[in-house]
């Protein structure tokens, strides 16, 4: 008997925290950044755009106006809006994240330092591995390549082994890579986990990226061999600059 064609449903659109022009903004700007549209081609009407997701023209154009101001379409009167984006226009390569890429070298690497205070305590929401042993030293800063900020970072190290860091070098290296080559005894634990957001108001500001436009959140646990936390931290990362590459080789051969 034969197997009847796939027939994908539309996207669905919800009114929310998110606007529905926001929500298609983001829709449209996958499709342009994956390939789907490409540099120079026109993209649907208004028309075509409303039909196909079912939206109003007032909310399609919102959306529109948001990828031109982002680079990505011209939208002239009385022509056809295209794409002006191409892959050469990307600020940098993806910056490839894991535990196994802290020593990764990012180049033009630079810090800008958001705030630095001493507190007493971990967050209560805090990702609940090891033991909170203050105090800490919580340093918010925001990493760029060249002139494009790409990661947002709210760090907590504990302040014996941030007193054993060179002057201002949180200002220069980054924070996993000092804690690293200066915790005594070695750390014991280290655990990630990454999850998928938008973008809220303070991470696109900082971000110079679209609001609600899709960021990478990760988390970083580091613990010493009596269990007491040395770094916690969150960094958010742009959607565009943020891709995450694992070698499986080892675990094929293992079931082999």
């Amino acid at each position: 008997m034969p197997t009847q064609p796939y027939k994908q449903s539309a996207a669905k659109f919800i009114a929310g925290a998110t606007t529905l022009y926001a929500q298609l903004a983001s829709v449209l700007r996958s499709r342009i950044l994956n390939g789907e549209w490409r540099s120079g081609e026109n993209i649907p009407s208004i028309d075509e755009l409303c039909s196909q997701y079912r939206l109003g023209r007032i909310t399609v154009r919102q959306a529109l106006q948001i990828l031109s101001g982002e680079g990505l379409l011209s939208s002239q009167r009385g022509r056809r809006t295209f794409v002006t984006y191409s892959a050469g226009n990307q600020g940098g390569m993806p910056i490839f994240s894991s535990l196994a890429s802290v020593e990764t070298k990012v180049p033009n690497y630079s810090i800008r330092i958001l705030s630095r205070s001493k507190v007493a305590d971990l967050p209560v929401s805090r990702w609940a591995i090891g033991r909170d042993e203050g105090p800490y030293m919580h340093i918010r800063k925001v990493d760029h390549e060249g002139e494009q900020p790409y990661g947002l970072s709210s760090i907590y190290l504990v302040e014996d082994v941030y007193k054993r860091f060179p002057r201002n070098a949180e200002s220069r290296s980054k924070l996993a890579q000092l804690v690293l080559q200066f915790s005594k005894p070695a750390l014991a634990t280290a655990r990630e986990r990454l999850t998928v957001e938008p973008a809220d108001y303070e991470a696109a500001g900082h971000l110079a990226y679209p609001m609600a436009a899709p960021v990478a959140r990760v988390e970083r646990v580091f613990c010493d061999t009596a269990g007491r936390v040395l770094y916690y931290g969150t960094t958010i990362y742009r959607g565009d600059r943020f891709c995450l590459e694992r070698d499986l080789t080892e675990y094929l051969r293992s079931k082999n």
